[in-house]
């Protein structure tokens, strides 16, 4: 899957960035060759080959990703709908708002080299690639949604400070259509956090078990008979044919719909908010009284 090889690729060439850079280092405050002794030198020698090493490493990992990110602007342009089904979508969101924190946050000195361009890794080039991913998939509300419910990567201040970093790369209706992004991303965060806020602590029974968050469309897995968010399962079969419980063969046209887990799920949730309902009419009248 492209997400899976832009992920693969950018990570480990931001991983050999890092090694390049502390080899380098450790390099340059050596002494000089002349007054170093055998063992020494032998050392420099490998900490030179390992240098070159990751360069290379870096230099390939880094094209193969400036490809990966080429396919997937063109086909978040043509085909958006494809990356915004509800088993791909929070991973495509999860993938952008990583490498966006690793680019724009406080993570991006760590990408530091020097001649980056010995890479081919122009880090404002790649951040206007991402932005493109965005802006193509900006319109969709199953993506919108899928940002704001990032806990690991997503920050506000990246939607701000992208933007800054890029601006002389985009459009001024890129640059707007990235701003709408990140206010409608924000409006579903905040809602988000007043539901969360508003249910309370969700009962072990009606969390999903592999991401323990609230599940909205149960379903039952045939042969270990554990229940599971559908979208969960169906992203987790792109890439593991197998029950992640019991390890047997699994297709996602076997799983069952769990309709009385559902309704379990559903009631409790209107019950909450009837109790916070109450909680504010409650309030209210109590401030009016005094």
């Amino acid at each position: 899957m492209i997400i899976n090889d832009v992920t693969f690729c950018l990570d480990e060439s931001f991983s050999r960035f890092v090694k390049i850079h502390d080899v380098s280092k450790e390099i340059a405050e050596w002494p000089v060759l002349a007054s170093m002794d055998e063992a020494e030198t032998e050392r420099r020698k490998q900490r030179e080959e390992l240098l070159e090493e990751n360069k290379r490493s870096a230099k390939s990992y880094m094209g193969l990703a400036r490809e990966s990110m080429e396919t997937t602007i063109l086909f978040t342009s043509t085909l958006p709908e494809a990356f915004t089904m509800p088993e791909i979508v929070q991973r495509l969101a999860d993938m952008l708002d990583y490498n966006l924190d690793s680019l724009v946050g406080s993570k991006r000195k760590n990408l530091r080299v020097d001649n980056p361009a010995e890479y081919g890794f122009n880090p404002k080039q790649l951040l206007s690639d991402f932005m493109a991913v965005y802006v193509n998939l900006s319109e969709r509300q199953t993506f919108i949604t899928a940002i704001a419910r990032d806990g690991r990567s997503y920050k506000p201040e990246n939607f701000t400070e992208a933007p800054r970093l890029a601006a002389g790369l985009k459009s001024p209706g890129d640059l707007a259509a990235f701003a709408s992004l990140a206010s409608a991303i924000a409006i579903v965060a905040e809602a988000d956090a007043q539901e969360e806020d508003d249910l309370g602590e969700i009962p072990e029974d009606f969390q999903d078990p592999l991401m323990a968050t609230l599940m909205s469309d149960p379903v039952i897995l045939p042969t270990s008979k554990n229940v599971i968010d559908r979208s969960t399962i169906k992203s987790y079969l792109l890439s593991d044919s197998k029950d992640p419980f019991n390890r047997q063969e699994l297709k996602i046209e076997d799983v069952i719909d769990d309709t009385v887990m559902k309704a379990r799920i559903d009631a409790w949730k209107v019950e909450r908010r009837e109790a916070v309902r109450r909680e504010k009419e409650e309030g209210k009248m109590d401030v009016s009284e005094g």
